[in-house]
């Protein structure tokens, strides 16, 4: 893998992780607009598979340091 395609990875994870944030805040508006608990709920959901590809990452980055150590 080139460090571009490294580089341009790494901006497309945060990217996501940080619209999972807004899709939060998007669903706190909703739920107190609304009145219900489903828009936060929703919200949540999407912030947490939004979340995901940082978690595999950062996880990866530790399991090569971790080899790099032994």
């Amino acid at each position: 893998m080139t460090t571009t395609n490294n580089t341009d990875s790494r901006r497309r994870n945060l990217r996501l992780y940080f619209l999972g944030h807004g899709a939060i805040l998007l669903g706190a508006w909703g739920m107190d607009h609304f009145g219900s608990m489903v828009p936060m709920a929703l919200a949540a959901s999407a912030a947490l598979m939004l979340s995901a590809p940082l978690v595999r990452q950062q996880a990866a980055r530790l399991r090569l340091a971790a080899r790099r150590r032994d």
